[in-house]
C-alpha cells in the first residue's frame, strides 16, 4: 500500500477553493497529470458520481482510471475510490487556516506488481506524483487567490 499526503496553504476561503476542486470536469484546468477526464455517470456532482480519466505518468498518458465519487461533503471533504489501473482511494480535504484554507490531497493505493510495485511506488513514482500533486495544488492555490470578476 502506498500513501502519499501534501498540505498547502490558500488564501481563499474554503467555499472558493470548493467551486474550483469540485468542477469535475473541470480538473484538467489544474490537475498536471491529467491527459483527459470525462464525467460518465448521468450525474455531474456529489456521491455517486462516476469519473473516467487517463492520466499522465512521467509525462506518457498510460493510467486510465475510474473513480466514483463517495464522499460530498461541501466545503470539506471530496473523496473518491478509484477502479481503475490502481485501486485504492484519494480525498481533497478544505480545512480553517489562518490565511484562509488548508487545502489537504491524500491518495492511498496498491500499486500493481506485487512486492517490486511497492518498491518502485516507494523509491520512483511516489516522489514523482508528490511534485506533480504539489504543482497541481499551487495551481488551485493561484486559481483561488486570483480576483474573481465582478
Amino acid at each position: 500500500m502506498a500513501r502519499i499526503e501534501l498540505r498547502r496553504p490558500i488564501g481563499a476561503p474554503p467555499e472558493r477553493v470548493w467551486e474550483i476542486i469540485t468542477d469535475l470536469s473541470g480538473q484538467v484546468r489544474w490537475m498536471e497529470d491529467i491527459h483527459s477526464l470525462q464525467v460518465t455517470s448521468p450525474q455531474t456532482s456529489g456521491a455517486g458520481t462516476v469519473i473516467r480519466a487517463r492520466s499522465k505518468l512521467f509525462g506518457l498518458p498510460v493510467l486510465r482510471d475510474v473513480m466514483e465519487v463517495v464522499t460530498w461533503d461541501e466545503a470539506r471533504e471530496l473523496k473518491v475510490v478509484h477502479k481503475g489501473a490502481f485501486t485504492g482511494w484519494g480525498a481533497f480535504r478544505l480545512e480553517p487556516h489562518s490565511s484562509g484554507t488548508l487545502f489537504v490531497w491524500e491518495e492511498e493505493f496498491d500499486p500493481p506488481f506485487g512486492r517490486l510495485g511497492e518498491l518502485l511506488a516507494r523509491l520512483i513514482v511516489a516522489p514523482h506524483l508528490r511534485r506533480v500533486w504539489g504543482r497541481s495544488m499551487d495551481n488551485v492555490r493561484r486559481l483561488a487567490e486570483a480576483p474573481t470578476p465582478a
